[in-house]
């Protein structure tokens, strides 16, 4: 090989491309992107449309089942959800992972634009789903002053400085209140003047308006003339002229003032914030699409801290920061990082025993990532978790090569070469070698770089930058390490290797008994097998960021104050928990749109609840989420209540310890019946904590029943009852003036029902009618929300477990399911039941990364084959890899971490790990060979030449994954399975390969060999 020959021929030259490397290096590091995950971009779309006044049935037919007609035709549908409420429908359309998403939803708007949906509908609004939508900030700011103050204080200081930031995209703000311009009207005094509400509201609208006039000519001018007769006050409100009454001298004016009493006055609130027991507001932040996290969190830090400063009277607290999660996780994987490359360099320095020889080596580690970041930033990655644990997780293998070369090198000194002969002749007789190993370790990420989905887009980052540090490492062995050592090493400081005679012994023996060798192997193999069912699966580990959330519902029609009675208690437990830092809870939902789509109303409120940093508690989130759970189970509360714990994975991998099943077919009374089964079935296993559905239960209401033939006598209509009543209870909308709403409504109308049908309305004759004249007020159940899902009806069974893996729970769902069709003859034709959410996505993760796995084993095999020449060779090292099966399931047991996609992803690593032992080890008895030695002969050689940088290499692979393994702090919990998974297949692998391959490579070329002696005796 001519590389290493040039890089010491040519020193200078090569110190210089080093420095323009660790130059460009540092200029991209500064230029890199902190986040938490790679840039994740579903492709989902929702469409949105509301129709005012109309039930959930109405919305279905009327609204949802025309436009899911539309967009079911759409090219690369995967599953089309729908949810039809009162006055809103929302429909969520999913495609293939892939998909343009920006020209789905060009075409999505064009052919929705087509249907012809009824009078009333408001235009449907698409959305297209985006990470970015999420607020990667919240706080709550508390005062010890009224709520008005501090509600105006926020509105006209803090809101618009947090907008004025650069990367700020909006600002929102939950809790407190909104104020209106009420205009309460006097029922005796409108009788005495002749007037009427609906008189007011068009006196009001009337005389609120700025309108054109035309155009007037004067003086050589043509202007135009406005006609302007805005009401821009309350005092101009209340001056307003509403009628006339004559007097003795004169007709008199009868003002707004003189029939109501007009105010500015709060709006009924039906949402609320608090912050540790105390109402608040609740403020969060958005950054634009291609802000840095980090650094938009860091300049809202910094404006809050101003802030603080400036107001001493609020107090502003953190309940959620995604920058400083990001900077924890971050900071955790790179410290995983520093480590890894301590405990590598510790290696190097106890087998060389040569300081010279460590730094070196050393060297390698640093200028290897630093060239990394050269790569990642031209091709526009960020450095995140996966990123960086790419590098955490190829920090011992960086070395590996450099540990070959520095060792040969090491030896050829020690049999008295000169310092650059040692350097070249060292360095060129491995380089084949290491270039191999190289590629079959980066044979195997071209596969994951290909996986589809969120799994491809995941690890795509960690495979490519595993990709990048080890193509840096390679150029380095072959360069940078040849041309230090012909510098820096001095013969006479060379300490002869050890003789490492207990495994030539060992070798000796195993070629004597390769059968029993073999056999032994085998054993272990198989009983490791036996142990796979006790491992479980798991879609990805759960990270523990110290964040968890209760939901609480309560019956619907449930009042506000009831709701608030549950979230107090619920906040009294939790703050009287040592290990609780902040607790945010809200109740209801302050924007009507939302919570006509989401379902969230009065009787629904949530906390977030913020657990101090992990150092200093000494419980896990989970623990503290099940400690909770206990209490809560010994209450007698008419509510639901669930409390589950939070991640920055959940919108896209599924809530953690959850099963989702989901039940579709054309009869929802049967669907209904089926689910109530399966939820009695799963309740049965004792695995599930809480088994729920989502059918929901009508309603209850008040309704107004109208006697259309009485009604009819005094000449009204239904509607003109119904918006009377309409009116009456929840007043009208008259203007808008300085942005906020006229609200008109009779003054002192009681909410109860005998109230209600007292009210009098007056007929198209002037005579006054009761409603109770006309018809009844009666308790009875409203309709419930529609929920389809590919264009069927649809329910969901949701079930959340606790001790038990993701696999063993849907193999007992599956069980249940399967009985439950049996038993009841479930026709599966009209009716579809199977796995949703983290199970699903589990399942199809498996699969294509199955499809990676037998992908990789090929392409490795590919590359030893042309590496060798040989069909043979290549076939005696693939044997590594079953011997490696055994240390990740013994490593995955001994740690009790489940087997999911990250153990999986540390499985097709191991792929091209574990082999490059095995290619050092074979290609030296190769070289061997040539020289003349019998195949016993060679191995016993290249035992005693190679066990040394096999064992150097290995220990440094896997000490370099061992703080990441040990998964320490946050982000580190993702990246911890995929790490054991590589130390315990490389474990076992090594010492097997040490014992085993010989034993195989001898069984296969000695009947090779002699019949090639055979042919020459003939001959």
């Amino acid at each position: 090989m001519k590389i290493p020959k040039f890089a010491v021929k040519r020193p200078v030259t090569t110190i210089m491309m080093m420095l323009l490397v660790l130059l460009l290096g540092f200029t991209s590091l500064t230029g890199l992107k902190l986040d938490l995950m790679p840039n994740i971009n579903p492709p989902v779309v929702a469409v949105m449309t509301t129709y005012p006044g109309a039930g959930p049935e109405e919305v279905a037919e009327m609204v949802t089942k025309p436009l899911e007609e539309v967009i079911g035709t759409s090219s690369g549908l995967s599953m089309l959800q729908s949810r039809s409420s009162s006055n809103s429908s929302l429909i969520i359309a999913q495609y293939e992972w892939g998909a343009d998403i920006s020209e789905v939803r060009e075409d999505l708007s064009t052919t929705i634009g087509l249907v012809q949906l009824p009078d009333g509908v408001e235009r449907p609004m698409l959305v297209k789903f985006d990470p970015t939508m999420m607020p990667i900030m919240q706080f709550a700011i508390t005062s010890g002053e009224d709520l008005t103050k501090l509600q105006e204080l926020v509105d006209e200081v803090v809101v618009p400085q947090l907008q004025n930031i650069d990367g700020v995209a909006s600002v929102s703000v939950v809790g407190g209140f909104e104020e209106e311009i009420s205009v309460r009207l006097d029922e005796e005094k409108l009788i005495e003047n002749g007037l009427s509400q609906e008189q007011i509201v068009q006196l009001i609208q009337a005389n609120n308006l700025t309108f054109p006039g035309g155009m007037i000519e004067e003086n050589g001018e043509k202007l135009s003339l406005r006609v302007l007769a805005k009401v821009e006050s309350i005092d101009m409100l209340k001056d307003l002229p509403v009628s006339i009454q004559p007097s003795e001298t004169e007709l008199e004016v009868v003002r707004l003032e003189d029939v109501a009493v007009v105010e500015l006055a709060p709006v009924d609130s039906s949402s609320v914030a608090r912050l540790n027991g105390a109402e608040s507001l609740l403020i969060s932040v958005q950054k634009e699409g291609t802000a840095n996290t980090v650094q938009v969190s860091n300049r809202v830090q910094d404006r809050i801290e101003s802030l603080q400063e400036n107001h001493s009277e609020i107090n502003i607290s953190v309940a959620m920061d995604q920058g400083d999660i990001i900077n924890q996780s971050v900071s955790n994987v790179s410290l995983a990082l520093i480590f890894g490359g301590i405990f590598a360099v510790a290696v190097i320095l106890l087998f060389l025993r040569s300081i010279r020889s460590t730094i070196i080596v050393g060297i390698a580690i640093p200028f290897s990532v630093i060239a990394t970041f050269v790569l990642m930033y031209f091709s526009g990655m960020s450095l995140n978790i996966m990123s960086l644990g790419g590098l955490a997780l190829g920090v011992g293998m960086l070395v590996d090569n450099a540990i070959v070369v520095i060792e040969n090198i090491y030896r050829h000194l020690a049999n008295g070469s000169s310092r650059k002969e040692a350097a070249i002749n060292g360095a060129s007789e491995v380089g084949g070698a290491i270039t191999a190993s190289t590629l079959t370790t980066l044979a195997v990420f071209l596969p994951i770089v290909f996986v589809g989905g969120m799994v491809g887009d995941l690890f795509k980052e960690l495979s490519l930058t595993v990709a990048f540090s080890l193509i840096s490492s390679l150029i380095v062995a072959l360069t940078v390490v040849p041309t230090l050592a012909g510098l820096l090493l001095k013969k006479e400081k060379v300490k002869k290797p050890r003789e490492y005679k207990w495994y030539q012994t060992i070798i000796k023996w195993v070629l004597s008994h390769r059968l029993i060798t073999l056999l032994v192997a085998g054993v272990i193999l198989i009983g490791s097998l036996a142990l796979t069912p006790k491992i479980g699966t798991e879609f990805m580990p759960s990270q523990d960021e110290g964040i968890y959330r209760v939901d609480v519902e309560l019956p619907m029609g449930a009042t506000f104050e009831r709701t608030m009675e549950v979230i107090e208690r619920l906040e009294t437990v939790i703050l009287e928990d040592s290990d609780t830092d902040l607790v945010t809870a809200s109740i209801g939902n302050s924007d009507p749109m939302m919570a006509a789509v989401l379902g969230s109303g009065e009787n629904e409120g949530s906390l977030t609840v913020t657990l101090v940093s992990g150092d200093e508690r000494n419980r896990s989130t989970f623990e503290v989420v099940n400690d909770l759970e206990e209490v809560i189970a010994d209450w007698n509360e008419d509510a639901e209540i669930s409390v589950s714990v939070s991640n920055s994975m959940e919108a896209m991998a599924g809530a953690p310890n959850m099963i989702e099943i989901v039940l579709l077919g054309d009869s929802k009374e049967q669907l209904e019946e089926y689910s109530s089964e399966l939820a009695s079935r799963l309740s049965e296993y004792e695995q599930f904590k809480t088994v729920t559905d989502s059918v929901e239960d009508g309603k209850p209401e008040f309704q107004y029943i109208v006697d259309k033939d009485e009604a009819f006598k005094y000449g009204l209509t239904s509607y003109q009852v119904a918006s009377f009543i309409n009116q009456s209870l929840q007043g009208q909308i008259a203007a808008t003036i300085f942005d906020t709403q006229v609200r008109v409504s009779v003054n002192d109308i009681s909410n109860s029902k005998e109230a209600i049908e007292e009210l009098i309305i007056s007929t198209p004759t002037g005579q006054q009618v009761e409603l109770k004249d006309i018809g009844e007020v009666v308790r009875g159940e409203g309709p419930v929300t529609v929920v389809r899902e590919n264009q069927q009806d649809t329910i969901i069974v949701s079930g959340s477990f606790d001790g038990a893996d993701m696999g063993s729970v849907m193999v007992n769902a599956q069980t249940a399911i399967n009985e439950m069709i049996d038993d009841l003859n479930i026709d599966t034709e009209r009716f579809t039941i199977k796995m949703a959410g983290g199970a699903e996505m589990m399942d199809e993760s498996f699969a294509q990364l199955g499809i990676a796995l037998i992908l990789a084993i090929i392409f490795v095999y590919m590359v030893m084959a042309s590496q060798f020449e040989s069909l043979r060779q290549p076939f005696i090292i693939m044997f590594t890899l079953p011997l490696a099966i055994t240390g990740v399931i013994l490593g995955l047991l001994l740690t009790g971490y489940a087997f999911g996609i990250t153990a999986f992803i540390g499985i097709i690593i191991l792929v091209g790990i574990v082999v490059n032992n095995a290619i050092v080890f074979i290609d030296y008895t190769n070289q061997q060979r040539a020289k003349g030695l019998t195949v016993h002969e060679a191995l016993v050689e290249a035992g005693k030449a190679r066990l040394r940088p096999i064992i150097m290499t290995a220990l440094t692979t896997m000490l370099g994954l061992l703080p990441l393994a040990i998964g320490v702090g946050e982000g580190t919990e993702m990246q911890a399975p995929m790490a054991i998974a590589v130390i315990g297949g490389l474990f076992t692998s090594t010492l097997l390969t040490l014992v085993v391959i010989p034993v195989i490579y001898s069984l296969m070329e000695s009947r090779k060999e002699k019949k090639q002696m055979m042919k020459e005796k003939e001959a």
